[in-house]
């Protein structure tokens, strides 16, 4: 593990602590039977002023700034330190649009069952049945894309193997969910469908691709 890794670690784990120090779930201040005369069990406030710490140490260690938000049972509360612009010095807002990055896999794969629970798609069907003519091979399923059992390559391997340059090199670059595709197809597949785990963010692509293809729409919207 490299030592921003560490450090990013460390920073979200600081800021997990932070943010659930002395919060007390709701299930967890009524599951023991009620006793006549006892005071009522309260949730203690959460500890914003460490949430507060844990975003300055981000920025310790070189962010521009850093943002929290924490819902719980008295509303929401939100803590930001430091610019979202360092060249503007527009400060950091929890209103503004960012990336999410890998989270936007959870709600591609909830789409995609719900789109198979309305029966629009079969897990076990052919990803080339919706895509005609996208992938090599006819037997990778659905299914295999969401279990990473597709055999398809991670085209980020050979765009992130010098990890900074590599990132700094495509991160203001928009691709298409084609391009995408055929930067995987363009190295060697890494098992036969179904055979074997290998994750894989080609696949996530691949379930974007399918879910526009059936409703139409784009993914964000869905």
């Amino acid at each position: 593990m490299t030592l921003n890794n560490r450090r990013r670690l460390a920073a979200g784990a600081t800021l997990i602590a932070a943010l659930t120090a002395g919060v007390v779930p709701a299930t967890t201040a009524h599951a023991a039977p009620a006793v006549p005369g006892a005071t009522k069990a309260t949730t203690p406030a959460p500890d914003m002023e460490g949430v507060v710490a844990a975003l300055n140490a981000a920025m310790v260690e070189g962010a521009p700034g850093a943002m929290a938000r924490f819902t719980g049972p008295d509303g929401v509360q939100a803590r930001t330190v430091g610019v979202r612009d360092r060249e503007s010095g527009a400060a950091m807002d929890v209103r503004a649009r960012f990336r999410i990055g890998s989270v936007s896999k959870t709600f591609s794969s909830v789409v995609l069952l719900q789109l198979v629970q309305e029966r629009k798609l079969e897990l076990d069907a052919p990803v080339n049945r919706y895509l005609p003519g996208l992938l090599p091979d006819d037997r990778i399923t659905v299914r295999h894309l969401l279990t990473h059992r597709s055999g398809l390559a991670d085209y980020t391997d050979a765009m992130f193997e010098h990890t900074v340059p590599g990132f700094e090199a495509v991160r203001n670059r928009v691709f298409s969910y084609q391009e995408l595709v055929d930067l995987s197809l363009s190295e060697p597949r890494t098992t036969e469908p179904g055979v074997a785990y290998k994750y894989s963010n080609t696949n996530f692509v691949v379930v974007g691709m399918l879910i526009e293809k059936i409703t139409g729409k784009p993914v964000a919207k869905e």
